[in-house]
């Protein structure tokens, strides 16, 4: 006996009416899918028990207690035998002959409630406090040992600003900011805080194990990791100036301390104390100073003044304003951005080469006009010290698009728990396809009616993209120019179906994560920098971007100590790539669909792209010439019904399929319409598959057909995955190689 209940209400049915349900495997593939499975309307007697749960939805002039806007929970069995559980929609009531009402359902499957139940917030609102520590050398080192918040957060290295050169690369005497290093965070775990905060649990041998070494760029344009007080560096800007003119003499400075906080001029953080500022925190200050003087025939030196002394030419901070001897004048001048410790003070200075002769600062009582003023214009986020707020510095992205990305590059599956649909099964396809179970349906099928064996060109399109979005930083924007396309980016054409059309593109919302060398150097880092000529090369709202957790390679570095007072060297350098390991080889794995020449040495491309890992399987039973797809029906109990998987291997004569939609009506016991895939096997995706290099003289080794290892593929199967085809003069053949060239 069929048994509806809404939000634990029975709910009476009439006898024969149709309840046609519907399963589709696309649902659990993508969980942002406005699809779900689900029932076709179906409708129900208003009987006064059903009534006592609707209310009067049939008297036109009564507001009924039911709310159309609200789901409620709904749950289909049959003896007991659960068929459906999601949630129910009311459709519309209709009234017969002025006597006799029903009302229209649907109800939706579990797996629709998935993304609804994440919602629409960002990676920025989730609760992550549990994760905020002090940015410091510290917890940077212990980072790269996996010791800070158990390895769910590491710190790398990315070049967000400074533009390094060899010239301008990190050494003893130009440590290391602790800003200049970049958090990210385990995939692994946001997956789970995203999926609890939500409500769900998750099992998952994939996430479990194979990527935890997988992290997420924190950065959402900021130069250095964003504290919890996020407006902190905007609280202490300020604008001082003179009211009135001022004359001055060598012997009333060297400071110009003359300046006024008062309106119209202002000091937010009240850090200015005639005249001189005190930074409150370590960070990058840039000064803006606007000065009108009149010094007769003398020459008036001006610059900048660190903890009392004036600053040379040299030095960090210099900034001469003027040498000038013609008697007056205005400047209009911005400083460098100059890096002050907490408890550091600055000025303007000046002096005249004579003692006796004074200068006479202009004074206007307003910004700029020839008056003079000093003005505190930007401060980057602080360098050292701040409780580095997690939450704030998770990229500008939606947590729904952050698990719907992973699904695109890993090809995951979502499967809900059939006793509990607030828990899911989380795999890639192919895993989830080896964990079903062989059935044999051969004696099922119903010969009786029509089946259907058609080929699968209704459901290819003519060009698949698999690609990641355009980072539109130095090296992808280079790829992006002249190659036309994405670093990564994994295209199936097959021109020779003339019924094929269009293109579907399956695109992340992540931007690779390349890593190039920092120009003159041996150290690889990824350089979040945009191509231009402007001095500031910052990327305002940098796309996220996914890398492995390489460890730490061999590079001297040195950095701050915690204190800020002495650079802390260390061998190594944290790495952070596209590649499962640094030195990649053939056998590891690589966040691009398609294969791409790297921008840093390794071994040889590896073979196992996201497209030839996690999709090529699937493509391949889809495009094959010997694709097929059947419909036919099938006299399947309710229990078999119940007890099947999307996984299952359905067996058929001669020939394995995989389901891929059922319809039925769950009020009789008729046959079943189901919709069939065949089974093709792992298609060989060509005749000599890459399984090693021999590091000896670089040459990478193929499995033939029958298995054997080969130094001698075909030049089609070389170039494939990469390699390059070359003579080989030792062994007078051809051989297939690395290619090293950009």
């Amino acid at each position: 006996m069929l048994r509806l209940t809404l939000a634990g209400n029975d709910i009476e049915l009439y006898q024969n009416e149709p309840v046609n349900l519907s399963y589709q495997f696309a649902n659990i593939q993508e969980i942002n899918s406005a699809q779900s499975n689900f029932s076709q309307t179906f409708r129900v007697p208003l009987t006064k028990k059903n009534q006592d749960y609707f209310g009067a939805v049939n008297e036109f002039g009564l507001i009924p207690t039911w709310n159309p806007k609200t789901k409620v929970s709904a749950e289909l069995t049959y003896n007991s035998i659960p068929l459906m559980r999601g949630f129910a929609q009311v459709k519309g009531i209709y009234v017969q002959k002025g006597k006799y009402a029903d009302v229209e359902l649907v109800v939706f499957g579990e797996t629709a409630n998935l993304s609804r139940d994440i919602g629409d917030g960002m990676l920025s609102d989730l609760n992550l406090s549990a994760y905020n520590h002090t940015l410091n050398a510290t917890n940077i080192a212990a980072s790269w040992i996996g010791s800070l918040s158990s390895g769910a957060i590491r710190y790398g290295i990315v070049d967000k600003w400074r533009n390094w050169r060899a010239n301008n690369i990190w050494s003893s005497t130009n440590p290391l900011e602790h800003g200049d290093f970049t958090p990210y965070f385990r995939a692994s775990k946001l997956l789970e805080i995203i999926l609890s905060t939500a409500g769900y649990t998750y099992d998952s041998t994939f996430f479990g194990s194979n990527l935890d070494d997988l992290y997420l760029l924190m950065n959402r344009g900021n130069i250095a990791p964003i504290g919890v007080d996020a407006d902190q560096p905007a609280a202490n800007v300020f604008n001082i100036g003179l009211a009135s003119n001022v004359t001055l003499y060598n012997s009333d400075g060297p400071e110009l301390t003359e300046f006024v906080e008062t309106n119209p001029f202002y000091d937010t953080g009240g850090n200015v104390v005639s005249g001189i500022f005190t930074a409150p925190f370590r960070a990058y200050y840039t000064f803006r100073a606007n000065i009108t003087y009149n010094v007769t025939t003398h020459y008036l030196t001006m610059g900048s003044i660190i903890d009392g002394t004036a600053q040379v030419s040299g030095d960090q901070g210099y900034w001469p304003l003027l040498v000038n001897e013609t008697g007056s004048g205005t400047i209009d001048k911005t400083s460098q951005p100059i890096l002050l410790n907490a408890g550091q003070t600055f000025a303007i200075g000046f002096e005249v080469d004579d003692n006796g002769h004074p200068v006479i600062f202009t004074g206007t009582n307003t910004f700029g006009n020839g008056g003079t003023s000093l003005e505190l214009i930007e401060i980057t986020e602080p360098m050292s010290g701040q409780q580095v707020d997690v939450a704030e510095n998770m990229p500008d992205m939606k947590k729904i698009d952050f698990i719907a990305g992973l699904q695109k590059m890993f090809n995951l599956v979502f499967i809900p728990d059939r006793n509990n649909s607030k828990h899911l099964y989380i795999e890639p396809l192919g895993d989830y396809y080896a964990s079903g179970q062989k059935k044999d349906w051969t004696n099922k099928i119903d010969l009786s009616k029509d089946i259907s064996i058609v080929p699968t060109t209704d459901l290819q399109s003519r060009v698949y993209d698999w690609t990641h979005s355009n980072g539109k930083d130095l090296v992808n924007d280079l790829v992006f120019k002249n190659a036309d396309r994405v670093y990564g980016r994994y295209r199936v054409e097959d021109p020779d179906n003339d019924f094929a059309s269009g293109t579907k593109e399956i695109r992340t919302p992540f931007a690779p994560h390349v890593i190039s060398y920092i120009p003159g150097t041996n150290y690889a880092v990824h350089r979040l920098l945009v191509d231009t000529s402007e001095s500031d090369k910052t990327i305002k709202d940098p796309l996220p971007r996914i890398a492995y957790w390489n460890g730490t390679q061999a590079g001297n570095i040195t950095l701050y100590n915690d204190g800020n007072t002495a650079g802390a060297t260390s061998t190594s350098y944290p790495v952070l790539s596209q590649f499962s390991d640094y030195y990649a080889s053939v056998l590891d794995s690589d966040l691009s669909f398609g294969v791409e020449r790297p921008f840093h040495i390794i071994e040889a491309n590896p073979l196992n792209t996201l497209y030839y890992q996690y999709w090529r399987p699937w493509v391949n039973e889809l495009y094959s010439s010997d694709a097929r797809k059947m419909t036919a029906f099938f006299k399947l109990t309710r229990t078999e019904l119940a007890s099947f998987e999307f996984s299952d291997k359905i067996y058929i004569k001669d020939t394995y399929w995989r389901v891929l939609s059922v319809t039925y009506d769950a009020t009789s016991d008729g046959v079943v319409q189901v919709t069939l895939l065949k089974i093709l096997g792992d298609i060989r995706d060509c005749a000599y598959i890459p399984n090693g290099i021999n590091k000896a003289n670089g040459q990478i080794s193929f499995l033939n057909p029958s298995g054997t290892t080969v130094f001698t593929p075909t030049p089609q199967c070389c170039k494939r995955y990469g390699y390059v085809f070359a003579y080989d003069a030792q062994s007078q053949t051809n051989r297939c190689y690395q290619n090293f060239e950009q």
